[in-house]
């Protein structure tokens, strides 16, 4: 049934993709999760005990516990199997995205190509790494590494977690993030999440070497594959950019984000490969 789910829920990306973007950024809204981060601060706030990993529990780690006892709850029945198919699809849905780098990216492109307004591009690629760079060089790099960490930890860790942990493991891995990004995630959180991300970013840099240059991306993290000390996001950036292998600038000043693009987009369907082998040989969670 994991199969399934991504199958549709991939159907449903490439639907808003191709024609509704703003509708596509409501279903990833992460509205829902911080009202009611800032209700449980509102209603436990002001008690001592409402601290550290106490709140981290309440606050990310309830509701994961909620929605994997809601699966449980099913019975094997065809009424139930569909229920439960919807409700994959919905929390896969949402906790993908919301936008792929070509369409996030789209502006910073042309502003590349306008001569007439050479800031622009820095100002859109500001937008996009929030990061400031003082060089085109700099800035086609920076560019280039959130390309592959966004794919990651808005598509291939969910997906990756989906598959190891049900539903429940890909709305945490994006609770976590959301913390994340509000600077409000605690040091239980932040182990967690590092876990998480060592875990599924290893398995998506197979991807990676698969897609590109194979060899030049073994040798470049064949010493840090294993090592705990080396994040998930740092290994998964290193191999994505050695498999790119050497890189023409026939192209313009861009072709190195292209073909980051491209070559994540390659890794996706090689990923989509494993989960579905690993699906059908029964060895996924759900």
């Amino acid at each position: 049934m994991a199969l399934l789910a991504l199958v549709i829920a991939i159907l449903i990306e490439r639907y808003y993709h191709s024609n509704q973007s703003t509708t596509r950024d409501k279903l990833s809204s992460d509205n829902w999760y911080f009202s009611y981060s800032r209700l449980l601060k509102k209603t436990f706030g002001d008690k001592s005990w409402y601290r550290g990993w106490v709140r981290e529990s309440v606050e990310v780690f309830i509701p994961t516990i909620a929605i994997f006892i809601l699966f449980k709850l099913f019975d094997d029945g065809f009424i139930a199997s569909l229920i439960v198919l919807a409700l994959m699809v919905l929390i896969l849905v949402h906790a993908f995205g919301p936008q792929l780098p070509s369409k996030q990216l789209e502006n910073f492109f042309k502003a590349l190509e306008d001569k007439d307004d050479p800031q622009a591009a820095y100002e859109y690629a500001k937008t996009y790494t929030g990061k400031e760079a003082d060089t085109e060089e700099q800035m086609i790099k920076q560019v280039t590494d959130s390309i592959f960490y966004n794919v990651e930890s808005q598509y291939f860790s969910v997906a990756i977690w989906f598959v190891f942990l049900g539903p429940a493991g890909a709305l945490l891995y994006r609770m976590l993030l959301w913390q994340e990004q509000e600077a409000s995630l605690g040091n239980v959180g932040k182990k967690v999440l590092y876990f998480m991300e060592w875990v599924a970013c290893r398995v998506s840099a197979l991807c990676y070497l698969l897609a590109g240059d194979m060899a030049h991306g073994i040798d470049k993290i064949k010493s840090e594959y294993f090592d705990l000390d080396v994040s998930g996001k740092k290994l998964l950036i290193d191999t994505a950019v050695a498999s790119m292998g050497q890189r023409s600038t026939e192209n313009g000043v861009a072709s190195e984000n292209h073909c980051a693009i491209s070559l994540s987009q390659r890794s996706g369907v090689i990923l989509f490969a494993v989960i579905a082998i690993a699906s059908l040989l029964g060895w996924t969670f759900v």
